[in-house]
């Protein structure tokens, strides 16, 4: 049951690169998905990343991915996701590093899913929500909860915290990677850097969704700890 909500989870958010590479599903693995602890803070990282590559100008809002989603531990939508898993082929790998084929199976899940009468109530009361302050909407999948807007960033942090979005995605798309702390869209030797600083207490940050992302960001080896051998795998990575 673990294994189908991580791959339920994987298809929805392929899209927005919670898993793209190098996002390492070790980081996340399916025996870690014991409660909704772990799913928000995967939200939470995801705000941050959104919040920090906008200011930085790496992305911007006018292509937004705004995430509302289903109950993920409901085991009828679970069985679903694992006869779609197992009906269509899916090629896990491919969604990790490909965002066109990731947001195929986005699309084709949502089909299926409504295909079997899945409706998703809180999604519903957000899109009339946007719709109430004309907000432009290029493509909305009502079953899995995911729409793509255009927006600022004024309007994308009041969703981030209206208490029926999950998480927002600045740009919509795979970004260069979620392991770069100075959201240069590289992964590199000033990521090592940066990484000593925040070490040190140098780098500090107020927003708690920003702290969940660099500290996300900044586990190069993905063992859930900061240390020396975070930066030293960088300075390994790019000699």
């Amino acid at each position: 049951m673990k294994k189908m909500t991580a791959y339920f989870l994987a298809f929805v958010i392929a899209v927005i690169a919670f898993f793209g590479r190098p996002v390492t599903v070790s980081a996340f693995a399916a025996d870690d998905l014991k409660d909704d602890d772990l799913m928000h803070l995967g939200y939470s990282i995801i705000n941050g990343y959104s919040k920090l590559s906008a200011r930085s100008g790496l992305t911007s809002y006018d292509k937004t991915a705004v995430y509302c989603g289903l109950d993920l531990s409901n085991p009828y939508l679970i069985a679903l996701a694992g006869t779609f898993y197992l009906t269509r082929g899916v090629n896990l790998e491919r969604t990790l590093e490909d965002n066109d084929y990731a947001l195929g199976l986005v699309r084709d899940l949502n089909g299926f899913l409504k295909g079997f009468g899945v409706k998703n109530d809180r999604f519903t009361s957000l899109k009339e929500a946007l719709k109430q302050e004309k907000v432009t909407v290029s493509e909305s999948l009502d079953s899995i909860g995911l729409v793509f807007i255009s927006t600022d960033s004024a309007f994308a942090n009041r969703l981030m915290n209206d208490e029926r979005v999950d998480f927002v995605f600045s740009g919509g798309a795979v970004p260069p990677t979620m392991k770069d702390l100075n959201l240069d869209g590289k992964s590199d030797l000033l990521d090592a850097e940066m990484i000593q600083k925040y070490l040190a207490g140098k780098l500090t940050y107020s927003d708690e969704d920003e702290k969940e992302y660099i500290k996300f960001a900044a586990d190069i080896d993905s063992d859930k700890e900061l240390n020396i051998s975070d930066a030293t795998a960088l300075w390994r990575m790019n000699a």
